[in-house]
């Protein structure tokens, strides 16, 4: 398969890598983890099968007969030369293509080739060239998410952090999914917090979900790319539970925090 146009960034990702941060790796892997499992399903993969991750519009064409399926449980054969096109969606600020038998795509490249690794950016040319896993367009459902999308946004749990002074004032607001934000960290858009600590702080682990406090008093949430470290306060950690919630909703989306016990 062949990538013929690109509105935007795609990527190849799969559930990432755990265990590498005290070496200063991020986990990586899908910024919606629950969307990518819903396409891997919806073709017949295995649920951490490499996926393309869209932020926009995705045009690929077949150079072989391949199953694909998205998030949506979508489920399509191609033949070769029949075109394929992802579209943004309004409830979803990441969209998932799967491919039966999943992505090949190496970890680490010595020497360019026409594959693709994991979170290159795609581009006009791209070959995605297909695994050797289960998946041949058979689908074996998307029941996973549920609560994922459009409307996700009211009441996402959040847990007091270690630097929590402005925990409260925190809850009590309504915030926008930033503009300025990507798999690094997504920016909160609203009102500008107080902070009780001074501009620099010792250096302290963070985790996917951790909600820091820059000098600006414009929160960010840490993404799947993100530093394993860092020395900004830490004023609450959202629940794993709604990370996905949280991940899903599109950029300009209102969100609300509420306390998770």
């Amino acid at each position: 398969m062949i990538i013929k146009k690109i509105s935007g960034l795609a990527t190849v990702q799969d559930l990432g890598r755990v265990g590498y941060a005290s070496q200063g790796v991020p986990r990586g892997g899908a910024l919606c983890p629950v969307l990518l499992r819903r396409a891997n399903r919806a073709v017949g993969n295995e649920d951490g099968a490499a996926c393309i991750e869209v932020f926009g519009r995705l045009v690929v064409v077949a150079d072989a007969s391949v199953g694909i399926a998205t998030e949506r449980g979508e489920v399509a054969t191609l033949q070769s030369g029949e075109e394929y096109v992802v579209e943004p969606d309004a409830g979803l600020r990441v969209r998932y293509l799967a491919v039966g038998g999943g992505v090949a795509a190496p970890l680490v490249l010595g020497s360019r080739s026409t594959l693709v690794c994991f979170n290159d950016p795609l581009h006009a040319g791209s070959v995605i060239g297909a695994g050797v896993g289960v998946g041949a367009g058979v689908g074996v459902g998307v029941g996973v998410g549920v609560g994922v999308g459009a409307g996700a946004g009211a009441g996402v749990g959040v847990i007091a952090g270690p630097d929590a002074q402005g925990f409260d004032a925190f809850v009590s607001a309504t915030w926008r999914i930033g503009a300025a934000s990507n798999r690094m960290g997504t920016r909160l858009d609203g009102p500008t917090l107080a902070r009780a600590t001074g501009d620099v702080l010792p250096s302290s682990p963070t985790v996917i979900g951790a909600i820091q406090l820059p000098a600006g008093g414009s929160p960010i949430v840490i993404g799947p790319d993100g530093p394993t470290t860092g020395g900004y306060p830490i004023i609450a950690v959202i629940a794993r539970a709604h990370l996905d919630a949280f991940h899903a909703l599109p950029l300009g989306a209102s969100i609300a925090f509420t306390t998770q016990a």
